[in-house]
């Protein structure tokens, strides 16, 4: 499922000038080319936060085959569980995806912890960050148990549309400037590479992605065809 932040800012906003000077000050920034991954694998656990571009992140729990996957953005906070889970119970893959720009901020799980604890906008920011994920998980489980595969699909494209999306002069069509595969379309809604597949030609059929290198939305089309799906 893709991930919007509802928290309205980034942990940065809500800090003031001097504690963000400070965080900052202890940060590694990262810039990576469309289609680079990140290297997790680091001595450490590690904290991210996205300056710029798109990144997408899957997160492999214990033994499981199958990941959850996100598709995050300037603002979003990535793998800040590994402050409360010990990181040897998960796995996670980091990829840039956006492509033009993608940068992150990164520190060391401990040393962003103790920043935070000396600021309580930093920790209310953290507290409200975890809510936000349980509340993001419990809508993620019910579409995938009350909504069909097509309507998780089109409701990713919207989301990703408003929050990509670069508008043509008349406004009805958005090219996704991002480089997604079918494999990461399907992961994010939860279905096999070849459903993915499928469904995505349906709504190349249907007129409401159009052919290209990358994805083009038509947004009427797709409001309209949403509405069928209610």
């Amino acid at each position: 499922m893709v991930t919007v932040s509802a928290l309205g800012s980034s942990l940065l906003e809500v800090l003031a000038a001097e504690e963000r000077k400070r965080i900052l000050s202890l940060c590694q920034k990262i810039s990576l080319r469309p289609g680079e991954a990140v290297a997790t694998d680091t001595v450490g656990p590690i904290v991210y936060l996205v300056e710029a571009g798109a990144f997408i992140e899957r997160i492999y729990y214990g033994a499981r085959a199958v990941p959850i996957v996100h598709v995050t953005g300037p603002g979003d906070l990535l793998q800040a569980n590994r402050l409360f889970v010990s990181s040897s119970l998960y796995r996670t893959e980091l990829r840039a995806i956006h492509i033009e720009n993608n940068s992150l901020l990164a520190w060391p799980a401990a040393d962003f912890l103790a920043a935070l604890r000396t600021t309580p906008e930093g920790l209310l920011y953290l507290c409200s960050w975890s809510n936000q994920q349980i509340q993001t998980s419990r809508v993620q489980l019910y579409e995938t148990v009350a909504h069909s595969a097509y309507y998780r699909l089109v409701n990713l494209l919207a989301s990703l549309a408003n929050r990509y999306g670069y508008r043509n002069s008349n406004g009805s069509t958005v090219l996704l400037p991002l480089k997604l595969t079918v494999k990461d379309i399907s992961e994010c809604i939860n279905v096999s590479r070849e459903t993915g597949s499928s469904l995505f030609n349906k709504l190349r059929r249907r007129g409401v992605v159009g052919a290209g290198k990358f994805i083009k939305v038509e947004l009427s089309k797709l409001s309209e065809y949403a509405a069928t799906l209610e």
